[in-house]
């Protein structure tokens, strides 16, 4: 397999800049959604959201005219695209797309036509689609893939993907894990999952470039306060959880807990810090938290090796 030209790695928490909120998949009646373009913005500006790409499938929503409620709008599209090695279709997610590419091509086309203009590409909710691994590593350019996708959680129980992104950062592709609700309907699946992004400002062009750069983690609920590599170890701090992972390819794997309260026979509290300490043969690590409600947040990998 090659490994495609991916971006180089980053770390949000390292960085200077605003975090916001926002949703990278999301359909209108552009498409097959039951909210009309504005009202879809409505409903996000409503939840507190700082930026929104309404991706409707294979056509690009005008948002040039919509109110956008203090929000980004980035310009987006969901296009389908034939060619997985099952026989099954890749759902090629952009933000930031000024143009959708002509109906039928393949995705070894399509990603670097989009790449082309400046989009942030992933590959959407893979394991619903049916993609294998060497088919996402088989097409340069994507930026990512969808690890948690909210609408196909409930319709399918197959939105998320961490088992390909695991395997994919195995074999060397850096590629960033994004979360996003997937709505059509405005109810059930709005506010399911969301990325949250350290922007130079509050700009379109800014999350775009924060987007490209890994410079987000992805959540269905905790919330990542900070991750860091310190020394030998990596340090976490995060809204209360009961349970932080540091994990990495294969059995390289990590748990904390607030172990003290499980001694004592009070159960499993809580917890809003850890702290491991790496073997040193790990290629990257990436930190989940996991909160009472069985919610999740994930970080993008740390990379401890040059590519």
């Amino acid at each position: 397999m090659t490994i495609p030209d991916l971006p180089s790695p980053g770390n949000p928490w390292a960085i200077e800049g605003v975090w916001l909120r926002g949703n990278l998949h999301c359909h209108s009646t552009g498409s097959d959604g039951r909210l009309a373009p504005q009202e879809v913005v409505d409903r996000y500006a409503a939840r507190g959201d700082g930026f929104l790409a309404i991706s409707d499938h294979n056509t690009l929503t005008d948002v040039s005219g919509l109110d956008p409620r203090g929000m980004c709008l980035l310009p987006a599209a969901e296009i389908t695209c034939p060619g997985g090695e099952l026989g099954t279709a890749y759902h090629v997610a952009a933000a930031g797309v000024k143009e959708v590419p002509p109906a039928g091509l393949p995705a070894r086309e399509v990603v670097p036509l989009l790449r082309a203009q400046g989009a942030v590409v992933f590959a959407a909710h893979p394991h619903w689609s049916g993609l294998t691994v060497a088919d996402i590593l088989g097409i340069p350019g994507f930026h990512g893939v969808e690890i948690h996708n909210g609408a196909t959680v409930l319709e399918s129980s197959k939105g998320e993907a961490l088992a390909h992104w695991d395997e994919l950062l195995g074999r060397g592709a850096r590629l960033w894990g994004i979360a996003a609700d997937d709505m059509h309907w405005g109810s059930l699946d709005l506010g399911l999952a969301w990325v949250h992004v350290r922007a130079s400002d509050r700009t379109p062009e800014a999350v775009l470039a924060a987007l490209a750069a890994g410079h987000f983690y992805s959540s269905s609920g905790p919330e990542l306060v900070d991750v860091r590599l310190e020394g030998d170890g990596v340090l976490v701090r995060c809204s209360p959880c009961l349970a932080v992972y540091c994990l990495s390819f294969g059995p390289r794997n990590q748990i904390a807990y607030d172990r003290a309260s499980v001694a004592a026979g009070q159960g499993l509290r809580p917890t809003t810090e850890a702290a491991f300490r790496l073997s040193g043969g790990e290629a990257y690590v990436r930190v989940q938290a996991v909160d009472a409600q069985r919610r999740a947040a994930w970080s993008n990998p740390l990379f401890l090796r040059q590519a």
